[in-house]
């Protein structure tokens, strides 16, 4: 099972670390907070939320 960082999301959705940071927090997207400053995304959680929002989008 492979696990990415904030930074590493936000690189891959070309998004803001801090909208990573929001859609963690408004439980869009799932993650393991490991401390209170160290979370990490599942690779199937970051699949998830793309065919989810591409769903609500229309768009595939």
């Amino acid at each position: 099972m492979r696990f990415y960082t904030v930074s590493e999301v936000a690189k891959i959705l070309r998004v803001r670390k801090s909208y990573v940071y929001e859609l963690v927090h408004q439980k869009r997207l799932r993650a393991l907070r490991l401390s209170e400053r160290c979370i990490r995304i599942p690779e199937e959680a970051l699949r998830e939320f793309v065919e989810q929002e591409a769903g609500r989008t229309g768009a595939n």
